[in-house]
C-alpha cells in the first residue's frame, strides 16, 4: 500500500507542480527510523508527545520531545497492532484506535483504553477495550459504492470518542462517516451521528488520515490539507482550511495551542524520509 501510495503522491506533484518542500514559516524534525510508519500522534503533556506505528509494527507507543527525539518506548501487553490508525487522550487516558479496516473487512475494530499515568511510569502497560461495529455495515466487504468503513481519524470530546471514516467507494463519494462510541470498555454497534462532505477529488486528496479535537472544533487531516470543522448544537460546521504547499503521506495531526500544530507523514519512498513539522496555525 505505501509504494502505490508514493506512486499516486508523485503523479499529483508532476502533475500540479507541486513540491515536497515545507512552507518557510514551519519548523521540521526529522524522526527516527522507529517512526517510519507513524500513523498517530497526540499530545501527551505541555512537553511530551505521544506516537505509534500503524497495522503490522510493533504494539507499542514512543514519548517524544516536542523536536521529535524518542524519550521513551512503551510495550502494550496482550494485544496486536492490527491497523493502528490514530490516537486520542483526555484527562486521565489515552485511547488508540485499532480502526484501520483497508478492505472494509474487518469486525474485530477497537479502541485500546490506556491510563496516562501507567504510561509515564512503566515500561509495560496493560489495556482495556472499547469493542464496536458500524450498524449500518451488513457485508464485509460491502460493495464498491458503499466503501466508507475504513477509518484513520480519531478524537475525544464531550467524554465520547469521535471517528471519522475514511472513504474508499467507487465512485468516489467524498464523504466521511461520523461515529460516536462511549469511553467506557465494552462491546457495542453504532450508527452514524453524521455525514460530512470532505471533496469529490479521490480517497488520496479527500480521505481523512487523522483527526483532532481542540477548544469547540475538530481538526481533520488530509495529504494535503487540513480543515477546521466548528461543532456546535450538533452540527458541523466549515469554519477554514490550510492547504499545504506540497502533498506527502500525512497521517498525524495534534493542535499544541492556539499558535501551533504537529503533524507527521510517513516515511515514503517517493517524496521523503519520517518527519515531524511544527506548523503555525492559519
Amino acid at each position: 500500500m505505501s509504494f502505490i501510495i508514493g506512486i499516486l503522491l508523485a503523479f499529483t506533484q508532476l502533475l500540479f507542480g507541486l513540491s515536497a518542500s515545507p512552507n518557510q514559516e514551519e519548523e521540521e524534525y526529522p524522526l527516527s527510523d522507529k517512526l517510519k510508519e507513524i500513523s498517530g500522534l497526540e499530545l501527551l503533556n505541555d512537553s511530551t508527545l505521544i506516537a505509534f506505528n500503524d497495522g503490522g509494527n510493533k504494539s507499542e507507543v514512543y514519548l517524544l520531545s516536542l523536536e521529535g527525539e524518542i524519550l521513551k518506548e512503551v510495550n502494550i501487553l496482550d494485544t496486536k497492532n492490527r491497523d493502528w490508525e490514530d490516537i486520542a487522550i483526555d484527562d486521565e487516558f489515552v485511547y488508540i484506535g485499532d480502526i484501520g479496516n483497508n478492505q472494509n473487512k474487518r469486525d474485530n475494530l477497537a479502541i485500546l483504553k490506556i491510563r496516562i499515568s501507567d504510561i509515564l511510569e512503566k515500561e509495560e502497560v496493560r489495556v482495556e477495550k472499547i469493542e464496536f461495529q458500524y450498524k449500518e455495515q451488513k457485508s464485509f466487504p460491502p460493495d464498491d459504492a458503499s466503501l466508507f468503513y475504513d477509518a484513520e481519524g480519531m478524537a475525544v470530546h464531550n467524554d465520547s470518542i469521535w471517528i471519522f471514516t475514511k472513504d474508499r467507494s467507487s465512485p468516489f463519494q467524498g464523504l466521511s462517516l461520523v461515529y460516536k462510541l462511549p469511553v467506557t470498555p465494552g462491546n457495542y454497534k453504532v450508527s452514524a451521528s453524521h455525514r460530512i462532505t470532505i471533496g469529490k477529488d479521490g480517497w488520496w486528496k479527500d480521505g481523512v488520515t487523522a483527526a483532532d479535537f481542540f477548544k469547540g472544533q475538530f481538526y481533520l487531516l488530509t495529504y494535503n490539507r487540513y480543515i477546521v470543522y466548528d461543532y456546535a448544537d450538533g452540527t458541523f460546521s466549515k469554519s477554514s482550511e490550510f492547504t499545504f504547499e506540497g502533498m506527502t503521506q500525512r497521517e498525524s495531526i495534534v493542535v499544541f495551542n492556539e499558535e501551533t500544530i504537529f503533524v507527521a507523514d510517513e516515511q515514503n519512498p517517493i517524496v521523503g524520509d519520517v518527519r515531524l513539522y511544527k506548523i503555525p496555525s492559519k
